[in-house]
């Protein structure tokens, strides 16, 4: 059952400039609908409010409010320090937006972790034993030490888990709630664009056959 928390909020990493991909990840249509729009939808389910953080100003009728990188030019980890400095909750679920297959039920599922172990950060890892930090809950008071951690140049999302308490969310328990193995596919290039756009396509079909 998917339950959605008035006292968590949800924040869309849009920034980057998305180089190896030739576009805006936001804008990448997947399905009928933006990257971004995808991501604000599956936020919507599980958080009180929503915004977006990073994103160029012309979207800014389109979608939920969105909020200019306090510190321009700092990477993923800008995004995550605009996004706990601007927050009214202590917990705050962020999504990347190059992650086209996040479902709504993981996120409800990473919450609920979330809640239960108090963590200031409630990472998931991939197949692969990589930690995911562009789709991880952080709570607000975890602020300080991604200032520190820009004030350093230390841009690297995850550089400052060693300095947290920090909840990692194994695989094999993601698989065990019978969560999908594709996850955490991204996208970086136009290839990966092409192949994420079969998968939805085959599965729209076998869903209508």
């Amino acid at each position: 059952m998917i339950r959605r928390y008035s006292t968590l909020s949800g924040f869309v990493l849009a920034g980057g400039e998305s180089r190896r991909m030739g576009q805006p990840k936001h804008r990448l249509v997947l399905g009928g609908e933006t990257m971004l729009a995808r991501q604000v939808r599956l936020l919507q389910a599980v958080a009180g409010s929503v915004a977006v953080v990073g994103a160029p100003p012309e979207i800014a009728n389109l979608v939920p409010p969105v909020l200019s990188d306090v510190i321009p030019g700092s990477g993923p980890l800008g995004g995550v320090y605009t996004a706990l400095l601007r927050t009214r909750t202590e917990y705050n679920l962020l999504v990347g937006c190059d992650l086209p297959f996040l479902e709504a039920r993981f996120l409800s599922y990473l919450v609920h972790v979330a809640w239960e172990c108090r963590a200031d950060i409630t990472v998931p890892e991939d197949k692969q034993g990589r930690l995911q930090p562009l789709c991880a809950i952080y709570r607000r008071r975890a602020l300080s030490v991604v200032r520190a951690s820009l004030q350093n140049r230390k841009y690297k999302t995850s550089g400052f888990f060693g300095r947290v308490r920090c909840r990692v969310v194994p695989w094999r328990e993601l698989v065990r709630a019978g969560l999908s193995s594709q996850m955490f596919v991204n996208m970086n290039t136009p290839e990966d664009l092409k192949a994420a756009r079969r998968r939805i396509e085959s599965t729209q079909v076998f869903a209508s056959a």
